[in-house]
């Protein structure tokens, strides 16, 4: 087995990541499942859709009630690819024993071709 027989399925992961996170409502539905409503704050983000924004999700929830670096990091789109893909991609790396520096070659490729499936599914949907 080499490198690209890990590589395609990472990239649809990350897609698929990021198609879950940003075009559902899985995250309220699981704190449903799980009593961590409080935890996650589902509460405020059903009143938020009801009195300020009906078509919000909930990544924009919160970063617009909670602005720092990591709400702004998962509730853009491009900045999670970006950080998604650069964690994988080092995980592939260091899991094959191969120079770093193919991380940085994987990076790039890895990083558009995600994004671009992701918008592609998005535009779909």
């Amino acid at each position: 087995m080499n490198l690209t027989d890990f590589n395609i399925p990472l990239i649809c992961w990350v897609s698929f990541i990021m198609v879950v996170w940003f075009e559902s409502d899985i995250v309220t539905t699981i704190a449903n499942l799980t009593k961590t409503r409080n935890l996650l704050k589902i509460n405020e983000f059903s009143k938020y859709k009801l009195e300020i924004d009906v078509m919000s999700s909930y990544p924009e929830f919160l970063y617009s009630m909670y602005p720092g670096y990591l709400t702004k990091l998962i509730s853009c789109p491009i900045c999670l690819c970006f950080w998604s893909t650069l964690v994988s991609s080092n995980l592939l790396i260091y899991s094959f024993g191969y120079p770093l520096i193919y991380s940085a070659l994987l990076l790039p490729i890895n990083y558009v071709c995600s994004l671009t499936i992701y918008l592609i599914i998005r535009k779909l949907l």
